[in-house]
C-alpha cells in the first residue's frame, strides 16, 4: 500500500456517506506513486504549495527570532505585483502572505524550550504502521533538550491547508507526531507531551499532546484507523 498522509486520514472522517468512505479507502488501497510528467518538473512554481510560510514559521521558531517575516512577508507582496501571474500563482503568494501576517501575532515561543538542539529525522522513520496503514509523518522539526538532568525529545509539526483543521482534526496530527517521536526516540530520549506539538498554520492555532492527556481533546486516531480497516 503506498503512503498515506495525516489529512487523507482527515479527509475521510470527513465524508459523510458509507459509500463515499468505501470509495476512499479503495483509492487509497490501490494507487500507485504518481510520476512527475516532464511539464511538472519544468514549472516554475514549487512543488510545496507553502513553503514559504512554512518555511519561515520553521526559522522563527528554530531561531527564537521574529527577524524573518518582515523579509519574506516583502518578498511575497513584490511577487504579488508580476503582472504576468497565473491567477493560481497569485492566490498561493497572497495566501503564503496573509498566514505570515497572522503569524506576526502568533506566540510561537511559548511553544519550545529556551534551547534545543535539531535532531534529524531519517526518511525511513517517516512511515509509522498503524494497524496495518503506513502513516506518512513529516515533522518539520524534531528537537532535544535537558530538563531537570535527562534528555528529553520534541517535535514541531507545521500543518497548513485551504482553510485549516477543527481542532479535533488537528489532534489526529498530534496524536501521529508523538507515536512516531515514540518509536523512533524513547530508546535515548524522554518524550515531551508538552512539546510535541501540532500547528494549523491556515487559522493559527495549535495543539499538544499534553492537551490530549488532559482530556481537551479526544484521541481519533485508533478509532478512524479501525473504522478505515473494517469498512
Amino acid at each position: 500500500m503506498e503512503k498515506i498522509k495525516i489529512n487523507e486520514v482527515v479527509d475521510f472522517r470527513r465524508k459523510t456517506t458509507e459509500k463515499s468512505k468505501r470509495n476512499f479507502i479503495s483509492k487509497l488501497m490501490t494507487r500507485v506513486p504518481k510520476e512527475k510528467t516532464e511539464s511538472e518538473d519544468d514549472d516554475d512554481e514549487p512543488r510545496d504549495y507553502w513553503v514559504f510560510s512554512t518555511s519561515c514559521i520553521y526559522n522563527v521558531f528554530k531561531n527564537k527570532s521574529d527577524e524573518f517575516y518582515d523579509p519574506k512577508i516583502s518578498e511575497l507582496e513584490t511577487k504579488m505585483l508580476n503582472p504576468d501571474l497565473k491567477s493560481t500563482t497569485l492566490s498561493m503568494y497572497k495566501r503564503n502572505r496573509d498566514i505570515l501576517l497572522n503569524f506576526k501575532e502568533f506566540d510561537l515561543y511559548n511553544l519550545r524550550p529556551e534551547k534545543f538542539t535539531r535532531q534529524g529525522v531519517q526518511t525511513e522513520h517517516k512511515i509509522l504502521m498503524v494497524d496495518g496503514f503506513p502513516l506518512y509523518i513529516k515533522p518539520t522539526i524534531v528537537f532535544s533538550f535537558d530538563m531537570k538532568d535527562k534528555k528529553v525529545i520534541g517535535a514541531l509539526w507545521l500543518v497548513p491547508q485551504v482553510n485549516g483543521f477543527k481542532k479535533s482534526e488537528l489532534g489526529i496530527f498530534c496524536e501521529a507526531l508523538y507515536r512516531f517521536l515514540l518509536k523512533n526516540y524513547s530508546q535515548n530520549f524522554q518524550i515531551s507531551e508538552q512539546y510535541c506539538i501540532a500547528i494549523d498554520t491556515f487559522n493559527s492555532q495549535s495543539i499538544t499532546y499534553k492537551d490530549i492527556l488532559d482530556g481537551n481533546l479526544q484521541p481519533l486516531l485508533d478509532v478512524t484507523i479501525n473504522e478505515m480497516k473494517y469498512l
